[in-house]
């Protein structure tokens, strides 16, 4: 067995495990696992190239300099961010991608033609396996409606992420043509295509029909130049100007679109209220896009508070609720907690700032144009092939980023990172800048340093599931136990953005532990803007330190951050009653909306929510509602009460 041959299974190995690994007892099965696996990887080959004394390449263009600078503010934005844990951890993902681009950018750069067989039997098998458990999956769904076809997701965290990686890895499929001449593989790549979007159509993800539209879109424009005008690719003057003047146009209205124009059609889109018909019944299509242009509006409230430092990165979901839930029906009525504001751009310039988003749409509109007039003056037809289809795929996944927050998973960043490195290695295979020997020491730190986080997060994310196992069986005891061994200085916050600090209270709080106000306060350092810890901290405030004004101050708060949820309002109001403030108590429950309209409404999409006991969770809203009547009921008779002994 040759070189060749053990450094392409070597290569498919890495790539197929840390794209298909999963591990039970965990909150997401997928995401961390991942990131661990892929770390371990990259550590050890920075360890065999350490001793193998291995001098490594990187691009030779600004283009990748830029991108640096973009990963270099993120890494900056850690010392301002207020959760410092997620802020790492974010950074840590980038740290990841520029990692894995410089390893396949060598790859290329070395072995080009092992690595591109490597790299379409990783696509092959990985997408197989996915197919294999997505139609599983597709019949036994009992609809094609919207809400069964989100209990499909392969072995992915989430139906669209399983979209935009069916989307990658058919589409990466068809360099076939122009890596190999059987006709037997190149039958079978067109055969795995076609199964793959026939089910990436099933699946209805719009956001990646989209982008594979974009996709196939780009591809025909590249063919019909290249046919139309390869009598012309020499003219250099020419080119060059075709060059600068489409990266200037392209930057200013990318950039000019993402904070102009989306942001004005996002404000024009929704109504602001969490009544669900209205929302429904909107003139967009469906809810869920009119949700994403609620999110797409709100995110901007947190540019214009932090315009040339974003909230920093990994922030987004702690400073989100600052803007207010109204319009959210499901975050606001149902307390669903969104982690991310499903537009890559909009979480960029949120996270970032301007400036951010900025480096980064001229670090993406650079690789597409500079690639695009590379493979203008390609004379190899199968390598202009190649590269038209991974370009073309590359800009369709830019494009499904509006819509979506695909590069936050692991397995898509691999495949990113896989795409970028050979578009560098496309613009810049004769320019390029060997790194002394040093750098070996450091990208084997900067491994060992991912290993090392994702180590505390795996082990967060354990016990944060055994945690809510044991809140299920109110077993108060078992709570604090796992949450304090999930609690770190690299994890504190829970996948959907609920601090652990807030946890520890609330079992202390069961526990008749005066402390839990200690856990309360610091779950407010960490996420300042959750709803569920104001009010429990205003609870506190009160009745064991005994401070009103603050009690006061975080209940409403907490109605101001989420005007439909219910209990900092009965908190708040029985304060006042028990201060002997029924004037007080009646302004504050009057503003509670919770007629019988909405009790149905929501008794009716609690089916929806699997993650809850449905008929338990019916009960519970009953209860709600019955004690809105008592609440009124209750505030009546004190203003009775008080009319008659004055």
């Amino acid at each position: 067995m040759n070189s060749h041959t053990i450094r392409t299974a070597c290569i498919s190995l890495g790539i197929i495990a840390s794209c298909v690994i999963g591990l039970p007892d965990l909150y997401d099965k997928f995401l961390i696992a991942r990131f661990v696996a892929i770390a371990i990887g990259l550590a050890i080959l920075f360890l065999f190239a350490l001793f193998g004394k291995k001098r490594w390449l990187v691009p030779y263009t600004p283009i990748f300099n830029i991108y640096l600078l973009f990963t270099l503010l993120g890494g900056c934005s850690i010392l301002w961010a207020t959760n410092t844990a997620e802020a790492v951890f974010a950074f840590s993902t980038q740290l990841l991608t520029l990692l894995i681009i410089i390893v396949f950018y060598n790859l290329l750069s070395k072995d080009y033609h092992s690595t591109k067989k490597a790299l379409w039997i990783s696509a092959a098998i990985i997408l197989a396996v996915y197919l294999f458990f997505t139609v599983i999956q597709l019949f036994h769904v009992e609809s094609f409606s919207y809400e069964q076809l989100y209990r499909v997701s392969g072995i992915n965290s989430h139906k669209n992420l399983l979209a935009i990686m069916l989307l990658v890895l058919s589409a990466f499929l068809l360099t076939a043509f122009s890596i190999f001449e059987n006709k037997l593989l190149i039958g079978f790549s067109v055969f795995m295509f076609v199964v793959a979007i026939v089910i990436l159509i099933l699946l209805k993800s719009r956001a990646v029909l989209l982008g594979l539209i974009v996709a196939v879109g780009f591809f025909g424009i590249m063919m019909i130049v290249r046919v139309c005008h390869c009598k012309n690719r020499n003219d250099a003057k020419r080119v060059n100007y075709g060059y600068r003047l489409s990266l200037i146009v392209s930057v200013v209205l990318v950039y000019a679109f993402l904070t102009v124009g989306l942001r004005w059609f996002a404000s024009r889109s929704v109504p602001h209220t969490s009544t669900k018909s209205e929302i429904e019944h909107n003139i967009l299509s469906t809810s869920s896009l009119a949700e994403r242009c609620l999110l797409w509006e709100k995110t901007y409230h947190i540019a214009d508070k932090h315009p040339m430092t974003g909230c920093g990165i990994g922030n987004w979901q702690i400073h989100f609720p600052d803007a207010g839930l109204e319009g959210l029906y499901r975050a606001d009525v149902w307390n669903v907690n969104f982690t991310k504001p499903h537009n890559e751009y909009l979480g960029i310039l949120s996270e970032t700032g301007y400036l951010g988003l900025l480096l980064y749409i001229i670090f993406l509109v650079s690789i597409i144009v500079s690639t695009f007039f590379a493979l203008y003056k390609t004379q190899n037809r199968k390598e202009f092939l190649f590269g038209a289809i991974v370009l073309s795929l590359f800009a369709g996944t830019c494009v499904n980023a509006l819509f979506d927050f695909p590069n936050s998973r692991i397995e898509h960043i691999i495949w990113m990172g896989i795409l970028i490195a050979y578009l560098l290695h496309i613009i810049t295979h004769d320019k390029q800048k060997n790194l002394g020997k040093v750098w070996n020491v450091v990208f084997l730190l900067l491994a060992l340093m991912l290993v090392a986080i994702g180590g505390f997060r795996l082990k967060g994310e354990r016990n944060t599931f055994r945690m809510q196992q044991a809140l299920k069986s109110s077993d108060w005891k078992a709570v604090e136990h796992f949450g304090y061994q999930a609690l770190s200085v690299f994890y504190t916050i829970d996948p959907v953005g609920l601090p652990l600090q807030w946890y520890l209270g609330k079992a202390k709080k069961k526990m008749e532990n005066p402390k839990a106000i200690e856990s309360f306060r610091k779950a407010q350092h960490f996420a300042p803007y959750c709803k569920e810890n104001l009010n429990d901290l205003g609870l506190a405030e009160y009745y064991t330190a005994h401070n009103l004004n603050k009690a006061e101050f975080y209940l409403k708060e907490a109605i101001r951050i989420s005007p439909n949820y219910i209990y900092p309002y009965f908190n708040l109001a029985y304060i006042y009653l028990s201060e002997n403030e029924p004037q007080k108590a009646k302004v504050v429950a009057d503003d509670i909306y919770f007629d019988e309209h909405k009790r149905d409404v929501m008794k009716e999409d609690a089916v929806f929510f699997e993650s809850f006991n449905t008929e338990a969770l019916r009960m519970k809203i009953d209860a709600d509602y019955k004690a809105t009547i008592l609440l009124h009921n209750t505030i009546l008779d004190n203003l009775r009460n008080k009319s008659t002994s004055e």
